[in-house]
Order: structure tokens, then C-alpha cells, then sequence
């Protein structure tokens, strides 16, 4: 009886569900599309150009005003320079020649940006660190990090999960007498959360081989103008009226057969549309706050709800009043292994517009832009007062901003012993919706090797 209680209520809360959205959409301009893309950033813009190129119709949600994602682009209005300020090299392999090639991009060998000498400060009292170096990612992590090689391209871990994965970093460390390591692995600017507490499995995953040959071995390449926003500037111009920009989608409702299709209302600058689809490619990070209008059954949501963290931002400023001649890198001068606290400013590196930085912040909870430059500038008066040449009359000008999260979410141990991992990849088309959002990797190469390999199958079902 309680099964039947359970089908019945979850056919009346679908029925309530399309009821509104035929009310939202009523009298909406309806979109008919093979596959309907939320999220444009490089996974979805992606998935867009191969879909385009296989005869497949498609329609990209985008919430922001432009495609990229995690790549920022700030152009300086004097000279025109751009600025990288998010992502900054691309891992060099066939899905990346890709992208480029496939928009007409000329790439060149990628290196990072070219820092100045860095001033390595505690930014919680604007204590400088003397006689630090960061040191080098050594052999020994590399080894452990070939033990498992499910977690270069994704987490597709066995049954069971190996416990030492589910340790926190430190612990992992000292049981494998890591110690050396842990300065190289702590001070990635890129990590998110409180880094002492960071499990095993997730270090790995995000510090792995790929991400080892692009930051040691230099294995990476650009677009050959410095302008990383081009890229998707040209998708946006190829692909026209099939990208909703400054858009999201409010309801929908997922078919359980391929015959039932997708239906999304979306609210657009120019009103409500409807878009009705054969297939949905989630694009965009899969938690609760993005897909909660999507009308989760129940095996959804307890795959989704047990998923969270991620917070980073990242920004440009300029008149920081701090001498030119610097980056200046966030470091705990009495903390284990010199981690920064969190939350707090990464570091802020400078561009080759003189006088203009970019920095990063990274946070345990959400933040609005106004927390983020307000805590920033409070940082950047703290180091006017600490640091030697400073000017104290210096008042920050923010010029650029972007939200990166929720940028890799996680989850806890016990949620991983339980196979979260396995139900995720076992969901991938349910309900007609396809998932390739950063919960796997971060970088936009590896995301292109997961999104290459369902494809396939998406193009098959639309």
C-alpha cells in the first residue's frame, strides 16, 4: 500500500508541476529542440558545437550575459588589453584542439601567467613570511596518486571505496609520510574549501595527473591572442537565437521514456518561453539551488542533496596601493604547512596593464559580490599597513567580477562508502537528462573527455 500512496503522490505532484508551468508559459513562444543545454559555459558551449555538427538541434539556457563559465575575460578600457582573471591554460589534448579548431582559434603553447616577485603574507594580520618558497609537487605524491587511477578522469571508484581515500588530507599525509608534499599540495590557489579537512579522494582528483602536467610539465595551450573570452564570443555569434542569454529556467517536467521528452519554462529579458525537447544536457553544476525547478523524483534528490561546497570568486582591481614590483600570495605565518584561512583572498597576481591585479577568494559559504569585495578591500587596506612603499590613501576600484561557484562540489565519507559515485553515473539518462557539470573534474579539457563520451548516446536518444 505504501508504494502505491508514494506512485500516486508522485503523479499528482508531476500533474501540479506541468499545471504550473503551462501557467507560467501560457501563451509563451514555444522552442523545439532535439536537445535543450542548461548552462553555457565550456562544457555546454561544447556539447552545442558537436550536437550543431551532427544534425542536432539544440538551445543553450544561459544565466549569465555571456558563454565561458569559468573563463573570465575583463578587457582594459585604456588599452584595450585583456585579462584573464578565472581560468588561465588549457590542458593540450584532442578535445581542446577541438574547440579551437572548431571555432577557427589559433592556439599557441600556454603558459601561466608570469608573476612578479611574490610577497608571500598572512593576510589575516599582514605578517610577510620570510625565507618561503613554495616548493615542488615531488614523486612521492605522484605515486600515490597512481595508485588510483579511477580518479584521473572522473570518480568512477570501486566497491568498496579504499578508506584511505575517505581520510582527510593531513591524516593521508602522515600515514604515508607525505609531509614534504603537503606544501606543494596546499598551495594551490585553485582549491576550494578549509584544505586541512579536504578528503583524500578529493585532493587527488583535483591535483591529478592532467593538472600535474599542465602546471609542471607545461603540457597546455591558449588561444593565441590572450583573449580566452573569444572562444565563446564566436559560439555565441555561430550559434545566434539558440542561446538564451540572462535566462533560467523556472519549471519543468522530465518524461521517464524518451517519448515524453523535456519541457522548460524560462525566463527570458524578452518573457517567458516554453522549450520542448527530446533530450536535457545539464551543463551546470548539479546541486540542489540550480536544480530544484526540475521537479526531482526521489532518487534524484538523494543522489543531489547530499552535494554542496565549492564557494570561489574571482575579480579585477585596480589602485591597490601596493607596490608594483609584487604579487602578493596568501600564507599563514603560524598555521600547519603555512595554509591560508578561510575564508579569505587567495593572492593578488598583476596583469600587464600596470597597476591592475586579479585576485581570487574562496569561502565556506555563499557569498554575494558586495561580501566578496568588501571583505577583498578590507584585506587590501591590511596590507597598505603592512607592507613597505604601500599608500594608505589608496582606495580599491573594483572593475571586474565573477562567481565560480558552487566550483567542484563534494561530499562526505560516508555519503562516498554508500556508492553516491556509482548512482550518479548510473542516473546519466534518467528521465531523459544527461549531467556534465563539474562534480566529476574541474578542468575544462577533462569536462570535454566526459561530455566526448556521452555524446553518443545523447545524440542517439534525441
Amino acid at each position: 500500500m505504501k508504494s502505491i500512496t508514494l506512485g500516486i503522490n508522485l503523479s499528482l505532484a508531476a500533474s501540479a508541476l506541468a499545471y504550473r508551468i503551462n501557467a507560467q508559459c501560457q501563451n509563451a513562444q514555444v522552442i523545439t529542440r532535439d536537445v535543450a543545454i542548461v548552462g553555457g559555459g565550456a562544457t555546454g558551449t561544447y556539447a552545442a558545437l558537436n550536437l550543431k555538427d551532427e544534425g542536432k538541434s539544440f538551445v543553450i539556457v544561459e544565466r549569465k550575459s555571456y558563454l565561458g563559465g569559468h573563463t573570465a575575460t575583463y578587457h582594459d578600457p585604456t588599452t584595450g588589453t585583456p585579462i584573464n582573471y578565472g581560468l588561465q591554460v588549457y590542458w593540450d589534448n584532442p578535445n581542446s584542439r577541438y574547440f579551437f579548431n572548431r571555432l577557427n582559434i589559433s592556439v599557441s603553447q600556454g603558459t601561466f601567467p608570469s608573476s612578479k616577485a611574490s610577497l608571500y603574507i598572512d593576510f589575516t594580520d599582514g605578517t610577510q613570511l620570510t625565507n618561503y618558497s613554495v616548493p615542488t609537487i615531488k614523486q612521492d605524491y605522484i605515486n600515490e596518486l597512481h595508485k588510483y587511477p579511477y580518479i584521473e578522469n572522473g570518480l568512477e571508484l570501486p566497491d568498496p571505496v579504499p578508506e584511505d581515500l575517505l581520510l582527510p588530507w593531513q591524516e593521508y599525509m602522515d600515514k604515508f609520510n607525505l609531509t614534504d608534499d603537503a606544501y606543494s599540495t596546499y598551495s594551490r590557489p585553485a582549491a576550494t574549501g578549509d584544505l586541512t579537512k579536504t578528503l583524500a579522494l578529493y585532493v587527488f582528483n583535483n591535483l591529478n595527473t592532467v593538472m600535474i602536467e599542465e602546471e609542471v610539465d607545461g603540457k597546455t595551450i591558449v588561444n593565441a591572442d590572450g583573449d580566452y573570452g573569444e572562444p565563446y564570443r564566436v559560439a555565441l555569434n555561430e550559434f545566434g537565437d539558440n542561446v538564451l542569454l540572462n535566462s533560467t529556467v523556472t519549471s519543468g517536467t522530465r518524461g521517464n521514456t524518451t517519448s515524453d521528452g523535456v519541457t522548460l519554462c524560462v525566463s527570458t529579458p524578452q518573457g517567458n518561453k516554453q522549450i520542448v525537447a527530446k533530450q536535457l544536457i545539464f551543463a551546470a553544476p548539479p546541486v540542489m539551488e540550480n536544480l530544484g525547478v526540475f521537479g526531482l523524483d526521489q532518487k534524484e534528490e538523494a543522489i543531489f542533496s547530499k552535494f554542496a561546497g565549492g564557494m570561489f570568486y574571482t575579480g579585477v582591481v585596480t589602485n591597490i596601493g601596493l607596490p608594483a614590483n609584487n604579487s602578493y600570495v596568501n600564507r599563514g605565518a603560524s598555521t600547519d604547512y603555512h595554509v591560508y584561512s578561510v575564508p579569505g583572498n587567495v593572492m593578488f597576481n598583476p596583469t600587464k596593464v600596470e597597476g591592475t591585479y586579479y585576485y581570487w577568494y574562496t569561502s565556506l559559504e555563499p557569498m554575494t559580490q558586495q561580501q566578496v569585495e568588501s571583505a577583498t578591500r578590507d584585506t587590501l587596506k591590511l596590507l597598505q599597513k603592512s607592507v613597505k612603499g604601500s599608500s594608505t590613501e589608496a582606495e580599491p576600484n573594483f572593475v571586474a567580477y565573477n562567481s565560480h561557484a558552487p566550483l567542484h562540489p563534494t561530499t562526505d565519507a560516508d555519503s562516498i562508502r554508500a556508492g553516491i559515485y556509482r548512482d550518479y553515473y548510473n542516473i546519466q539518462g534518467y528521465r531523459n537528462t544527461w549531467y556534465t557539470g563539474s562534480l566529476l573534474v574541474t578542468g575544462s579539457p577533462q569536462l570535454w573527455n566526459i561530455t566526448a563520451q556521452l555524446l553518443p548516446k545523447i545524440i542517439a536518444a534525441a
